[in-house]
């Protein structure tokens, strides 16, 4: 009984000392004074490693200021309550200077038993008028808990066995990564069998495959034109299964159909072809072999399928 009592008196204390403390910091100059100070929701069942925040407005009448060098310094430590974190905002309104600061505290201090602990006081000076200006932020008092009780005898016998965390189920994610490498890697490979001209590709080793790889390599001039319409011939004939002639065309695309969205210039070709090679025809031979390895690689497309 007379231990609780001892406790009563003790809390009793504590906010009675908090209220008189708020009282006279608020009783401010009117050039500096402070609209709010919100302390901490919990005041107890606080331990060492814990953060605790405040949060302070205050309103100072321009020109006055609050100097850099007058707010606390990060990294002070009094009576085991460390400054960890200050962050100053600051907003113009009426005249008036609106200052947010937020000071973080963490519990470094230690104690065997419940004891009253307390977040320093902070006295700020304000500058900039006829006369320098103070504020003083109260201490805000708090109950330390210890970690082990006081007078254990043996820590070892209080030990708690530890679980495993849970699981986290992963299949879901399994299954997505799944299905977006399989399309990354079918994208991939009809980005390859598009473009493609390797002839150890499988499925790329077509006759107009062929032909657009020769057309590259020859040189844009007469000898290069007749050679590279020798290979186109070659590549018809081949798919035609025989010699194919200008009035056989509509035949060969009946028979590959493939073919028949290039029905304009496969007829174009076999023109420029006969007026080449058996007439006195003189045309542009690099602007021709140009045309010819653009047609090549557009009949290599509709080999392949993919135009």
């Amino acid at each position: 009984m007379k231990n609780l009592m001892i406790k009563f008196v003790l809390v009793g204390s504590l906010f009675v000392g908090v209220a008189f403390a708020d009282a006279g910091t608020l009783a401010q100059d009117s050039n500096a004074k402070i609209l709010s100070i919100i302390n901490p929701s919990q005041s107890t069942g606080i331990r060492i490693g814990d953060v605790l925040n405040r949060k302070i407005e205050l309103e100072i009448k321009q020109p006055y200021q609050i100097a850099k060098n007058a707010l606390p310094v990060k990294g002070a430590n009094q009576n085991g309550i460390e400054l960890t974190d200050i962050q100053v905002d600051t907003s113009k309104h009426d005249g008036n200077t609106i200052y947010k600061i937020n000071l973080s505290y963490q519990v470094f201090s230690y104690a065997s038993v419940p004891s009253i602990m307390q977040l320093p006081a902070e006295k700020l000076t304000v500058t900039g008028g006829p006369q320098p200006l103070a504020i003083e932020i109260p201490t805000w008092r708090f109950w330390f808990s210890p970690l082990v009780p006081s007078g254990i005898s043996n820590a070892k016998d209080n030990l708690q066995s530890q679980y495993r965390p849970t699981l986290i189920d992963l299949s879901g994610h399994q299954i997505r990564l799944t299905i977006l490498l399989t399309l990354l890697v079918t994208g991939l490979a009809g980005l390859v069998y598009i473009n493609a001209d390797r002839r150890w590709l499988p499925f790329m080793n077509g006759a107009f495959a062929q032909v657009y790889r020769n057309l590259k390599k020859l040189p844009k001039d007469q000898a290069g034109e007749r050679k590279a319409l020798l290979y186109m011939h070659q590549a018809f004939n081949k798919i035609y299964g025989s010699n194919l002639f200008a009035n056989e065309i509509e035949k060969f695309l009946i028979a590959h159909p493939e073919f028949t969205t290039l029905k304009k210039e496969v007829n174009a070709f076999f023109e420029h072809s006969n007026a080449a090679l058996f007439a006195d025809h003189r045309q542009n031979s690099e602007q021709f072999m140009h045309e010819l390895i653009e047609l090549s690689k557009a009949l290599r497309n509709c080999e392949r399928g993919v135009q």
